[in-house]
């Protein structure tokens, strides 16, 4: 199970580029994996952190979906992931975490025409 969290400011989307080995290079909304017995909403809550800093992922996830994901450092075959996505909002300070290698704030449209990870566009496409 993954979850990640869809950040909104000003007409704006927040997303990180990718720089461990799994899709190097490409932006996607913050989030990941979720530990052993972790709820959705918690992952949502430790992946963004993590990644961005001090955001509050809020109610309910506003879509759920599964997408396929290729072997990486926590499951060693493709698999598919059964993926929750929380809206989240700032309540600090934003900065790009260990695993990214920077952030940015983007149009919907922008982060469309972006190197973007399957799970984004997934979301994107969705939501806008």
């Amino acid at each position: 199970m993954s979850a990640c969290v869809l950040v909104e400011k000003d007409g704006k989307i927040l997303l990180v580029k990718r720089k461990n080995k799994t899709f190097f290079g490409y932006w996607c909304l913050p989030g990941g994996h979720a530990e052993p017995g972790e709820t959705p909403k918690k992952a949502a809550q430790r992946e963004a952190n993590e990644e961005v800093g001090q955001v509050e992922v809020e109610g309910e996830p506003v879509m759920v979906f599964k997408h396929d994901w290729p072997a990486d450092s926590h499951i060693p075959e493709p698999h598919i992931h059964h993926a929750h996505c929380f809206r989240a909002s700032v309540r600090g300070e934003i900065r790009a975490g260990s695993d990214a290698a920077e952030l940015g704030w983007f149009s919907p449209r922008e982060a469309m025409e972006m190197k973007i990870t399957g799970y984004t566009w997934i979301v994107l496409d969705h939501m806008f």
